[in-house]
């Protein structure tokens, strides 16, 4: 690695003081980065299936976050910024913490507080640890070790020599990179982090074989980002080298610029090739199953295949070329350009200089390319047609606006410390002005103001601000420290300016390299950050944080130590019930669980779903209504989850009591109001009951099949709002007045006696199919909903004096007892 200039005499002390608790603490950070990084990069869904690993990955940080505490005992005093700093981070949990009181979603909140620890964490570790030379060259190294081996990692998949699910990601017709992390926007993040350290150590490093090193992976990261085509990350890109310039000597800075115009180059006539070779090999490679989901291959690319040792020799060509030219350039540009620059350097204005000379290229390049059709003939075809539709009208962009848009709706009624961790996904779908689904709020700002509020935001934003503050002023007050610190700045930099309009910070291994980075850009100033009017009379007080930061992590060990144990008796519910064991065998283990973490509705749901299962096989009263106990528990933790107000209608619907189903539809759609599924049930079901309480006489139908009419006519007054769409922005979900909708507005209408408006609103659905397509029951339920619409849509006609035998005849031919129902409907 690029080593450090030398170093003040108090430094010179402390260099043997790397102890074995020391080490063993940074082999642990090591392995969190190298080891959890390869879980889909500890990708937070918010959904059931990826807690399990953020829990243990929170487990494990908690186990090193001891060690670091028994260090922190000896170097840790109040009398500096580093320890204002490492006081303040945990501000950051305690504002997850405060929001989870009165949260949208009781587990989400509690696992980000925990998430939230961890981060905070890693920061302090960053912030301590890189207080000697030797432990700065180990956390570099892992740094950047993780990093190309990530850039190795996502090759080996491109040219099909190993297979990680959607390491390729196809869509539309296209397969784009994203390593492990399977999204490759926020693989374009990261990419962009490792492109200019790598670039920084070719520019810096001391040592040929070293300048070496780097600028043979110069080509592999770039081609490696070009492929991912993310449009947001090549907006960010020249963002981030402004950013980094201004930190280099003048001479440094051209040279910085040079190298990565050669890595451009040089990548730009290799990647048509590239692109071709992988695109072939994907197709042969790549499996789907009929969702559309990846499934492991039946074989390999050989090594040696034409297709793959193309590719290969392609990339390692154009690496060794690249890496030539950046140590041509430091053999001989370079020396050329610290002479010639000499005394220009010496002036302030020096370090702006090249920067804004950069704006004005980048600016004539970016014209060049979206304007002309020639420049992009050159690229790649499906780089070019990426670059082409880049654009304020895009859908990407459109979408997020309309996500902004709603989460500022969303702090607007949750403005002081938020809906709690997980907020957004549990509350999106109330303030959506659209149908879409995304449980992300694609902006990382966006996303903290909905779960910990404007004071949770502004806390973040002030810890950033601070840590910036103190390295940028570190940097220029102390030439003589300054050293490949700067790297941890690019990758904060690079990733936290995209994760502005992308959700890369929920990827919590990516989260923990900008937190880790931000405390290690700092990290290596001690005395440099010192406050004597700080210093503590009694020195045993310099204890009380180290003692509090163990503490505070054994009370949260237990904590997250009861909810992976949770998880392991639920996974030995689940087994048992795959054995067929009986319920007295199942639900000792899936009531520990829920005693270990109660607010898990996955439990109750699951617990539910096998009472009901079993009431259903037994017609016992009883199983039902514990279901409806479960579920009413977990609706206490979750009162948002869609999958909880379904399994209540359901239960209610079982237990004859229809009234009470219709009013958790009612809720149903307050808190999902583009759910059309809703509307279909709440419409299907109220005409039902208008029906039944019409034939008993019951004067009550009028207001059942007026509200039926009411659902009507919001399905058909959002329909038309989604007309108001621009056309490059997709609707998301589906919402549309469906066959279900136009049946029971048909059988309102025929017995209100409004026949020709029942032939109208039943009339698009007479194509549908009238037998299933096959023996689901999906299927069942569809062909019977499209009967049924054709026979009243029949009986109207009749009733008008029209009549359509064609038709009639088809429907009988679907299905014998049609002839008598519709006779039935006519002589009603």
């Amino acid at each position: 690695m690029n080593r450090q200039p030398s170093p003040p005499k108090y430094i010179k002390k402390e260099e043997s003081d790397v102890s074995l608790l020391k080490w063993a603490a940074i082999l642990m950070a090591a392995i969190f980065f190298l080891m959890y990084t390869f879980k889909a990069g500890l990708f937070n869904g918010y959904d059931f299936n990826f807690e399990k690993k953020l829990i243990g990955a929170s487990i494990y940080s908690l186990c090193f976050v001891l060690l670091m505490s028994v260090h922190l005992f000896k170097v840790w005093t109040m009398n500096s910024w580093k320890a204002i700093l490492s006081i303040a981070i945990w501000l950051l949990p305690l504002s997850f913490a405060i929001s989870s009181i009165g949260a949208a979603s009781d587990n989400t909140a509690n696992i980000m507080m925990m998430v939230s620890c961890l981060l905070a964490s890693f920061f302090v570790f960053g912030l301590y640890y890189n207080d000697n030379r030797f432990t700065r060259v180990a956390l570099e190294t892992i740094l950047i070790l993780t990093s190309y081996v990530l850039v190795w990692f996502g090759i080996l998949n491109l040219f099909g020599q190993y297979w990680y699910p959607d390491a390729l990601w196809f869509q539309l017709g296209t397969y784009r990179m994203t390593s492990v992390f399977q999204y490759p926007n926020t693989y374009a993040a990261l990419l962009i982090a490792i492109l200019l350290a790598a670039a920084y150590y070719t520019t810096h490093a001391k040592k040929r074989l070293w300048i070496g090193i780097h600028a043979f992976m110069l080509v592999p990261v770039f081609v490696s980002f070009m492929l991912t085509y993310s449009r947001a990350a090549l907006v960010v890109i020249p963002a981030a080298v402004l950013l980094t310039m201004p930190f280099l000597k003048v001479s440094k800075q051209l040279v910085y610029v040079l190298h990565l115009f050669i890595t451009v180059g040089v990548s730009f006539a290799v990647l048509g090739v590239i692109e071709s070779k992988a695109f072939t090999i994907a197709q042969q490679v790549l499996r789907f199953n009929e969702s559309g989901s990846q499934i492991p291959p039946e074989k390999l690319m050989p090594l040696f295949s034409s297709e793959a040792l193309a590719g290969w020799g392609a990339l390692l060509g154009a690496s060794l070329v690249a890496m030539l030219l950046v140590l041509a350039v430091n053999r001989w540009i370079e020396p050329a350009l610290e002479r010639g620059l000499e005394s220009f350097s010496k002036r302030k204005i020096s370090y702006l200089a090249a920067p804004a000379a950069m704006i004005v290229l980048a600016v004539i390049g970016a014209a060049l390319v979206l304007s002309s059709s020639a420049v992009r003939d050159l690229l790649p075809a499906n780089l070019a047609n990426r670059l082409e539709n880049i654009s304020f009208k895009q859908h990407s962009v459109l979408e997020r606006a309309t996500f902004y848009e709603n989460g500022l709706d969303i702090a607007a009624d949750y403005p002081l410390f938020g809906a709690g961790g997980g907020g957004w996904q549990a509350l999106y779908q109330q303030y959506q002005s659209n149908p879409y689904t995304s449980n992300q709020a694609h902006s990382y700002l966006i996303q903290l103001l909905v779960e910990t509020g404007w004071i949770g935001l502004l806390l973040h934003l002030a810890v950033f601000a601070l840590a910036y503050f103190l390295f940028v002023r570190s940097w220029i007050r102390h030439p003589e420290k300054r050293g490949s610190q700067l790297i941890y700045y690019i990758f904060t930099v690079s990733i936290l300016l995209h994760s502005f309009f992308d959700f890369d910070m929920s990827y919590i291994s990516i989260a923990a390299i900008v937190f880790f980075s931000l405390g290690s850009m700092i990290g290596v100033y001690d005395k440099e950050l010192s406050l004597p009017k700080l210093a503590l009379k009694k020195t045993a007080f310099n204890r009380l944080y180290p003692t509090v930061l163990a503490a505070l992590t054994i009370l949260v060990g237990v904590f997250a130590y009861r909810f992976y144990a949770s998880y392991i008796q639920f996974d030995k519910a689940r087994a048992l019930a795959q054995q067929q064991a009986s319920i007295d065998q199942i639900f000792p283990a899936l009531d520990k669980a829920i005693s270990l973490s109660p607010s898990n509705t996955q439990y109750y749901l699951v617990k539910a779903d096998w009472l009901t299962q079993v009431y259903q096989q037994t017609q016992n009263a009883d199983y039902l209504d514990q279901a409806k106990k479960n579920l009413q528990k977990a609706q206490l933790h979750d009162p948002y989850e869609r999958q909880i107000i379904q399994a209540e209608y359901n239960n209610r619907l079982l237990a004859g009591n229809v009234k009470e189903a219709i009013a958790i539809i009612e809720d149903g759609l307050v808190k999902f109001p583009w759910d059309i599924t809703l509307y279909e049930m709440g419409i299907k079901q109220y005409a039902d009951l208008g029906l039944n309480e019409h034939g008993n006489e019951d004067p009550a139908y009028e207001q059942s099949w007026g509200r039926a009419s009411e659902l009507y006519e919001e399905v058909v007054s959002r329909t038309d709002k989604l007309k108001d769409l621009p056309p490059e922005q997709l609707q998301g979900r589906r919402f549309d007045i469906s066959t279900t909708i136009r049946q029971a507005m048909g059988q309102v209408d025929f017995h209100s006696g409004r026949f020709a408006e029942a032939v109208e609103v039943l009339k698009p659905s007479i194509g549908d199919a009238l037998t299933p397509a096959d023996e689901s029951q999906e299927a069942q339920t569809a062909a019977g909903t499209s009967r049924s619409a054709v026979r009243y849509y029949i009986a109207s006609l009749e009733k008008l004096g029209q009549k359509d035998d064609a038709l009639k005849e088809k429907l009988i031919q679907a299905d014998s007892n049609e002839e008598k129902l519709v006779n039935q409907l006519i002589a009603s």
